[in-house]
């Protein structure tokens, strides 16, 4: 009868017994709400940054890249002609045959990708080293010779365009498209003609645009130029294609397809994924350390209302005497405790969500110009409710259970053994 009766009375007395020590409570809650609002701060600059940088690789990269590998370790050709057990050839200083990195009837293979099901488009590239030249200055950068109308379809050029026009490549024949870290480093602008030269060939050409993706190494040694104009680099004929960039409709099928192709034309297919397998393997650190060190935050927040929930036991050890002998029973002094704990994580949790996305705003609203693998005028906050929802639910699992060893030590006191003691 008392057992009902003390429902609601324990509730009084757990907020009584917060009350009575405030600066404790206030500490507690306080652990709780550290470890939330750096979860959900750090979570969010984490993964925020991540999904900026996904979105500028899928948006850069193709999701399918086709080209010709050199085989790593190719036999020789002694070893070709004396293929006899018996015999033993040894070559010394054997020099690698230089290896065509054309595709052959790349035309055909265009044709058979931009049929198959889920290919979003296809477009062929043709891919050389070179240095670009404008007066004293001079750096090495990746060409790539592009049909811009396809390359601008699959991979939305014209949002990072930030000077001149990239569709002036179909019309100016010498035309040259710079990354914004080129350009730079050359001191080019928009109509500004410098020198591109391979170890065949070399050509005046005009800039006729600049472009920015965010991600310095692309900026850092991006040049785009028409096709043609690479193979003229090259001295190549119109048929040479040393790449094959695909795009899907779904980028997670990726892997799926390039293990197709690989085996269906015998070429190295690529998936983005594997392209930016550092990338990701950054990301994985990344979120490591992150949950270690929230996890270690908020460890240590149990821990302290742990220790404020067993001296508040020692110190009450009166009080729960005096209850349990008018009838309350011991899981009525275990909710007692455990209603304490769930108290501090809930208040915790809840003051720890608000200062959590106070923080990650007022982040998100700073300048900070930040250059180096990406770069960032403003940094990028990812505000995913789970975050939230995970954060609190955390606090209050992890106040619960350091609230539980306290309450169960609380339930089981002999109330005769605390009177006798007095």
């Amino acid at each position: 009868m008392i057992s009902k009766f003390a429902n609601r009375p324990v509730l009084r007395i757990a907020f009584v017994h917060l009350m009575s020590k405030k600066r404790q409570t206030a500490v507690a809650m306080l652990g709780v709400m550290f470890g939330i609002t750096v979860f959900i701060f750090q979570a969010g600059l984490i993964t925020g940054l991540q999904i900026f940088m996904l979105d500028k690789i899928v948006n850069n990269s193709p999701h399918v890249h086709l080209y010709n590998e050199p085989d790593k370790n190719p036999p020789s050709i002694l070893s070709k002609i004396y293929n006899d057990d018996s015999q033993m050839v040894v070559v010394r200083n054997q020099k690698q045959k230089e290896i065509d990195k054309k595709i052959r009837n790349s035309s055909g293979i265009i044709e058979i990708l931009s049929k198959m099901p889920g290919v979003l488009g296809v477009a062929p590239n043709v891919a050389t080293q070179a240095i670009v030249k404008a007066g004293v200055k001079q750096i090495p950068v990746s060409i790539s010779g592009v049909e811009i109308d396809k390359e601008d379809a699959l991979f939305n050029l014209h949002k990072d365009q930030i000077a001149g026009d990239l569709k002036r490549l179909n019309v100016i024949n010498n035309g040259i498209i710079l990354g914004k870290g080129v350009a730079d480093k050359l001191g080019a602008s928009i109509e500004d003609v410098i020198t591109v030269a391979t170890t065949v060939s070399s050509i005046d050409m005009k800039v006729v645009s600049i472009t920015s993706t965010g991600i310095t190494t692309i900026d850092d040694n991006r040049a785009m130029v028409n096709i043609r104009i690479a193979q003229k680099l090259m001295n190549k004929d119109k048929l040479y294609i040393t790449d094959v960039n695909m795009k899907l409709k779904d980028v997670e099928k990726a892997d799926a397809m390039s293990d197709d192709l690989n085996r269906l034309f015998g070429l190295k297919a690529q998936s983005w994924k594997e392209a930016n397998a550092n990338v990701f393997s950054v990301f994985k650190i990344q979120n490591i350390a992150t949950y270690l060190v929230i996890t270690s935050i908020l460890i240590v927040a149990g821990f302290g209302i742990f220790n404020i929930l067993m001296m508040m036991i020692y110190e009450k050890m009166t009080d729960i005497a005096v209850l349990k002998s008018i009838g309350y029973k011991n899981r009525d002094i275990r909710n007692i405790f455990m209603v304490e704990a769930i108290v501090i994580g809930f208040v915790g949790g809840i003051l720890g969500l608000a200062h959590g996305w106070l923080a990650s705003f007022v982040a998100s609203k700073i300048e900070v110009k930040l250059a180096g693998l990406v770069t960032l005028d403003h940094l990028t906050i990812n505000f995913d409710p789970m975050f939230y929802a995970a954060g609190f639910a955390f606090a209050l699992g992890t106040t619960a259970l350091a609230g539980y060893f306290p309450a169960l030590k609380a339930s089981k006191i002999d109330p005769v053994e605390i009177i006798r003691g007095h």
